[in-house]
């Protein structure tokens, strides 16, 4: 086996992991591959998009079962007590009706795929409670993902590593 496969196959590993383990930052690692191997950029940050969108489908897919279970659609549709009005809890309602929409919760998912802002893991489980799909949330996901990768890949050698 080549050191690129290897190295490749290493990124995928830690694409995957880092789905689940935000202390498993990827990135740290496509920056370290990069700036002390031959290791192409291009290829490492698609890699890693690849390996990182598979755990966010597992999440995605895991979430969606977690919602259809019937133990924890009883709490969920447990009737809420009353309480008093708050502009807070009235503008979060508002919100959470807006990003129920698909335009906009698909805006936000590409928006955390590739800024990371809100979190990735966040915006998977959010975006599973709504109608996405499986396929447009991959795509998306997917892309704004190998955006993020391939540019932190190609980050040490815009500052003079190889």
């Amino acid at each position: 086996m080549s050191a690129d496969v290897v190295s490749l196959a290493g990124v995928a590993a830690v694409g995957f992991a880092s789905a689940f383990q935000p202390f498993t930052p990827v990135e740290a690692y496509l920056i370290g591959l990069t700036a002390t191997t031959e290791t192409a950029p291009l290829a490492a940050g698609v890699v890693a998009a690849i390996g990182q969108t598979a755990g966010k489908v597992v999440i995605f897919l895991a979430t969606r079962g977690l919602l259809q279970g019937k133990l924890l659609r009883r709490v969920v549709e447990k009737p809420a007590k009353p309480s008093r009005p708050s502009a807070f809890r009235d503008r979060m309602t508002k919100l959470i009706t807006l990003l129920d929409r698909p335009r906009y919760s698909a805006a936000l998912l590409f928006a955390s795929a590739t800024a990371g802002i809100p979190p990735l893991i966040a915006a998977t489980v959010y975006v599973a409670r709504t109608p996405m799909s499986l396929p447009v949330f991959a795509t998306l996901c997917l892309t704004g993902r190998i955006g993020r990768f391939v540019a932190v890949a190609y980050a040490p050698g815009l500052v003079g590593f190889h």
